[in-house]
């Protein structure tokens, strides 16, 4: 981190301290107001997705600073008013509204808060044109989660959220493996696609792993389905790609009676994203579970 803090302070003393206490802040009302336990997660995966903006704007000779600040405030809006996606708002307006602040406060030249408030609202939002430094942070958000640092963030998460390791595989790891199976599809930079091609295969060969020991020692068995949308998708920059594959992961059989489970499917539109929704069900005890994730979006 010291390189990101760098970038900041030889151009702007204190912003990157300001920033960091705004995040820790964040965390902690949200905390305060769920009744979760104290944790500076958000605080953790900012100065990851900074540190790998940083790493990618190099590798791409591209200036640092613009794609660092915008790293930095990337999730700022998340828990606004310790709450998440207050009044249906994405979190990503109410980043852009605080950065507007305080990067005025720092005398930050008009330009450059334009080009950071433009790159976070455009960020995750398709009807928006994603550039430059919106470009390199939108990869490094994603290469965040690939690789040992995606794996150790699952469990990391899965824990601050109360979920045991067989809860966690069922609510979140078709998440983890869909995504790992498009991320090279979803990167915008060379750079991004490069590493996103070296870390995707390290999760899916980790969870292949774990859910085979899982099995063997007789604690729990998943079965992987591979769902194909064959309709075209439009990516980010307009092209048209062919087809997405959706991992489901789900148990082999009803945790309560052992019976079969039937898998079904949708798909709805959400705030942010559309939606994939799977659920599972047990024809013979009525026990439902199931599991919902962001289709991923094609760079």
């Amino acid at each position: 981190m010291n390189e990101v803090r760098k970038v900041l302070e030889d151009r702007f003393p204190g912003l990157y301290a300001n920033i960091e206490k705004l995040l820790v802040e964040a965390e902690a009302q949200y905390n305060t107001q769920t009744g979760q336990a104290p944790s500076e997660f958000l605080l953790e995966h900012t100065q990851r997705t900074a540190a790998i903006a940083h790493k990618i704007s190099v590798l791409e000779g591209v200036d640092a600073f613009l794609p660092v600040l915008v790293a930095l405030f990337h999730d700022a809006g998340k828990f606004h008013e310790g709450e998440y996606h207050k009044d249906g708002i994405p979190e990503e307006e109410h980043a852009a509204l605080l950065a507007g602040q305080m990067l005025t406060e720092f005398q930050v030249e008009r330009g450059d808060i334009d080009s950071v408030l433009e790159a976070l609202r455009a960020l995750y939002d398709e009807r928006l044109p994603c550039l430059g430094p919106c470009r390199i942070v939108q990869d490094a958000d994603r290469l965040d989660k690939l690789g040992p640092l995606g794996v150790s963030a699952f469990f990391l998460k899965a824990a601050l959220r109360g979920r045991g390791l067989i809860d966690a595989l069922v609510q979140t790891l078709s998440r983890e493996l869909t995504y790992a199976v498009a991320a090279p599809r979803s990167m915008f930079t060379a750079t991004g696609r490069r590493l996103a091609g070296e870390q995707a295969p390290k999760t899916i060969a980790f969870f292949d792993q774990l859910l085979d020991q899982l099995e063997s020692w007789g604690i729990a068995s998943f079965d992987r389905h591979t769902i194909v949308l064959d309709e075209d998708f439009r990516t980010r920059d307009g092209a048209i790609a062919c087809g997405l594959e959706v991992t489901i992961a789900m148990p082999r059989a009803c945790p309560d009676c052992g019976g079969p489970l039937t898998l079904t499917h949708m798909r709805e539109q959400g705030l942010k994203c559309e939606r994939f929704i799977a659920r599972f069900k047990c024809g013979g005890c009525g026990y439902a579970s199931g599991t919902s994730l962001c289709l991923p979006v094609l760079a």
